[in-house]
């Protein structure tokens, strides 16, 4: 199942705006899996949420200076296409600008970093076994309205 892991400066977002953003992220990454949004998929979907202290945070190894976000989706290998990562990059950016207030294409435009990792198949593990692809498609499809 994919995971998020939203790494930023505590107080950078007030709790309204991180709800937002976090039930934002999850969306973006299911429309991008092409999975339908149901209450097992949700379930299913974590987001880790890392919170730093301003000063766990430096920029060029010169103070913490203003907040980054960083946010990691991670999926199983071969479950997105280059046009869906574009697109859920695209999504994931717009999402955090809004909630943090940055103008998406302004001066601070790259303070928003997106990674997507893709675990390869046979490398995915729950419940003390690995988790294959295959299985994750029929679960979903089992689950479909």
């Amino acid at each position: 199942m994919p995971m998020i892991d939203l790494t930023y400066v505590r107080g950078s977002l007030d709790d309204h705006a991180l709800g937002r953003l976090t039930d934002e992220l999850v969306t973006a990454l299911l429309r991008a899996e092409r999975a339908p949004d149901t209450p097992f998929l949700r379930d299913n979907t974590l987001v880790y949420l890392h919170a730093l202290d301003s000063a766990a945070q430096s920029v060029g190894g010169r103070g913490s200076g203003a907040p980054r976000f960083r946010v990691e989706m991670t999926v199983f290998e071969g479950a997105l296409s280059q046009d869906r990562k574009e697109q859920l990059a695209a999504d994931v950016h717009a999402a955090v600008c809004a909630a943090a207030g940055i103008e998406p294409d302004g001066a601070r435009a790259y303070h928003v970093w997106t990674l997507i990792h893709e675990i390869p198949e046979g490398n995915w593990a729950g419940g003390g076994k690995i988790i294959y692809y295959r299985q994750v498609q029929g679960l979903v499809a089992d689950d479909a309205p």
